[in-house]
């Protein structure tokens, strides 16, 4: 799942509220890590602890959670959640109101 080659798109909200700096994160994210993303959805959790980006990362099936700091250059840090999605012939990404 995740794999690559698959295309990605993501909703007009997504596209026009989430900072360039948080899809360039998650889009590098999915390339990185596409072995270990086994479930079709991952949430993304957007948070700040003191001045700095929080993520965590985590799927249900099989569990997995993942905590890091996301080292932001132009983007002050933001709180939000965020979806993807293994469509099987594409990834889509959403914010969890858009489904």
């Amino acid at each position: 799942m995740f794999e690559s080659t698959k295309p990605l798109y993501m909703t007009r909200a997504v596209a026009e509220e989430l900072p360039d700096e948080h899809k360039h994160f998650m889009v590098q994210y999915f390339h990185e890590n596409h072995e270990m993303l086994k479930d079709y959805l991952q949430v993304f959790e957007f948070s700040i602890t003191g001045k700095k980006q929080l993520l965590r990362q985590k799927q249900e099936q099989p569990h997995r959670e993942t905590q890091i700091f996301v080292a932001l250059k132009e983007t002050k840090a933001i709180s939000r959640t965020v979806w993807a999605m293994d469509q099987v012939d594409h990834v889509i990404i959403l914010f969890p109101e858009d489904y």
